[in-house]
C-alpha cells in the first residue's frame, strides 16, 4: 500500500507541475506589439535600401565566392 501511495504522489506531483507551467514562447501583449513595430520598421528600412535595378556588387564578383576557397585580392 505504501508503494502505491508513493507512486500516486509522484505521478500527481509531476502532473500538477507540468500543467501549471507556462510555455516559454508566450509573449505578453506589450512584447508582441513591440516586436510588430520593430519588424515593420526593419522591413521599411530594407525596402528603402534595396532599390530594384541597382546592383550593389561589382561586376563579375557574384560567382567568385565558393565554400572552402579563399579569393585572391584584386589586382591593381
Amino acid at each position: 500500500m505504501k508503494k502505491f501511495a508513493l507512486i500516486a504522489a509522484v505521478v500527481f506531483t509531476t502532473y500538477t507541475l507540468e500543467s501549471c507551467r507556462q510555455p516559454d514562447e508566450a509573449l505578453s501583449p506589450t512584447e508582441a506589439a513591440t516586436l510588430k513595430i520593430v519588424q515593420d520598421s526593419t522591413s521599411k528600412l530594407d525596402d528603402s535600401h534595396n532599390v530594384q535595378g541597382t546592383n550593389t556588387e561589382p561586376a563579375g564578383t557574384s560567382n567568385l565566392e565558393v565554400d572552402g576557397e579563399i579569393i585572391p585580392p584584386p589586382k591593381k
